[in-house]
């Protein structure tokens, strides 16, 4: 029935927000100021929030850059928090 989702649709959303979630650490990881930071990824919908702890305002900004254009991605949400 039209507008009714499915089981299997809700399955293939959950596992598009999975492969962009990995995606997204994944460019996060591979950011050499990056890759020892504690950096969750999380996707809902079309936008991805960003958390966890980085020591400067570069290393937030750089893991922004690093997921600005993935596929899917209309919005980022950066919520990590910059530690003195």
């Amino acid at each position: 029935m039209e507008g009714e989702e499915t089981n299997a649709n809700r399955g293939s959303r959950a596992e598009s927000a999975g492969e962009i979630s990995a995606a997204a650490k994944r460019r996060i990881v591979h950011e050499p100021h990056l890759a020892a930071q504690r950096i969750w990824c999380e996707f809902d919908g079309a936008r991805l929030v960003l958390r966890g702890q980085v020591p400067s305002y570069y290393c937030k900004q750089l893991a922004q850059e690093a997921v600005a254009d993935l596929e899917g991605v209309e919005r980022i949400v950066n919520e990590i928090e910059v530690l003195w």
